[in-house]
């Protein structure tokens, strides 16, 4: 008997409002369906339903033969760039404000991709301090950020498990700011990791499962695990995988702006600073045990690399940074990588889902899927060989298939 696809669209759009139903109240508190849980039922066929394939981003991709997506087994980790929400001496966001609500500020549908990671981290570019001193940063043309205190709560309304410290911007107001922004993180139960130091070097994330996840973050800067040192880096790490089901590296690195979108081998200078030798830095990371790298600092997205395995993003971009910040063209996109990890460890499927700051300095999802599209340009242009495993791994937002 032939089919009958108007049938077939009916239950597709009855199922569709189900979820989107389920996903308002989710973001309210009153779960109908448990969409904290991975995206695709746990048990599925090979070709997932029609409405459940259209929940999923414009581009996402699927690697793995031996697990469908939404097997329990799978750690979700979420990651964005660079986050600095506003600062006092160059102009805060009137939207942004103590008591705002973030799923109002960003939309329910970004705030939901965070929510519902296992692991969701962000690089903050700059201390969260509310004193009056002035900053002990030593420069005559450069930026001192300070952000309030109060913006740690949004990061955890947000959904922000931890944060990256280790950047160019974390010690603009010296310890005294250091200290502030780690008060104001634990005061909203969110982690802390990056700085050279035993109580914020590491983050560590409870797992559904019953295991545990470590974030680390490297870069150039002073008071910061050294980007430059990859046997310092292999120990840690290696360290780290032996006592925690994922670990997870960051690092804030390579030279800013248009100039340094693609991602080259050797050192890279900027400012006079030796920023690192990126891709070194996260082959000697994976080599080390880490499952996952994802990088911070051009204020451009980079690239993405399959390195034996494993995930490694280059750079986000901006994410969040209204006022001093530069979001022009593509300052302005923002990728927001999402990556379901094998018990392995390997990548067994990841989403690029595109931001972009609009007029109101503020992320928000992108219709035109710009930072995606940026990226795997770049990635065709400098890991052609990972391009060629992604070409048949990917599924788009209008196909149904999501055969593995």
């Amino acid at each position: 008997m032939p089919r009958d696809p108007g049938g077939y669209r009916f239950i597709a759009s009855v199922a569709a409002a189900v979820f989107a139903v389920a996903a308002s109240l989710e973001i309210s508190g009153l779960a109908l369906l448990p969409l904290h849980q991975p995206l695709i039922p746990k048990r599925v066929c090979r070709i997932a339903h029609p409405a459940v394939a259209r929940m999923m981003p414009a581009h996402f991709f699927w690697l793995s033969r031996a697990f469908q997506p939404g097997d329990a087994r799978l750690v979700d980790v979420v990651a964005a760039g660079d986050v600095m929400m506003g600062s006092r001496d160059q102009g805060l966001n009137p939207l942004v404000r103590d008591g705002a609500d973030i799923s109002t500020l960003l939309g329910s549908a970004l705030v939901g991709i965070f929510r519902r990671a296992d692991v969701a981290f962000v690089n903050l570019e700059g201390p969260l301090y509310d004193g009056e001193e002035s900053s002990s940063k030593d420069c005559s043309h450069c930026y001192a950020f300070r952000s309030p205190t109060a913006y740690a709560k949004l990061l955890a309304q947000l959904g922000v498990r931890a944060v990256s410290l280790a950047n160019n911007h974390s010690g603009d107001y010296g310890e005294t700011g250091r200290a502030s922004t780690m008060a104001a993180l634990r005061a909203s139960h969110i982690g802390f990791f990056g700085l050279d130091r035993d109580d914020a070097r590491t983050a560590e994330i409870p797992l559904a499962n019953g295991g545990s996840a470590a974030i680390l973050s490297f870069a150039p800067n002073s008071g910061t695990l050294d980007i430059n040192d990859l046997d310092a880096e292999a120990r840690i790490v290696t360290a780290l995988k032996r006592t925690h089901t994922v670990v997870i590296v960051s690092f804030h690195g390579g030279g800013e702006g248009e100039n340094y979108e693609h991602v080259t081998a050797g050192h890279a200078f900027f400012d006079g600073e030796d920023r690192g030798d990126v891709m070194a830095f996260a082959h000697n990371a994976v080599d080390a045990g880490a499952d996952v790298v994802i990088g911070q600092g051009p204020h451009v997205p980079r690239a993405l690399e399959l390195y034996r395995g494993h995930l490694i993003a280059y750079s986000l971009g901006n994410f969040w940074t209204y006022g001093a910040i530069d979001t022009s063209a593509q300052r302005g996109a923002g990728p927001v990588i999402e990556a379901w990890l094998a018990p392995d460890g390997t990548v067994a499927g990841f989403a690029i889902h595109s931001t972009e700051q609009r007029d109101t300095g503020l992320p928000a999802l992108d219709p035109s899927d710009d930072a995606s599209r940026r990226i795997l340009a770049l990635t065709r242009d400098d890991f052609p060989a990972t391009a060629a495993v992604l070409a048949p791994a990917e599924h788009g937002g209008d196909r149904t298939a999501l055969v593995d």
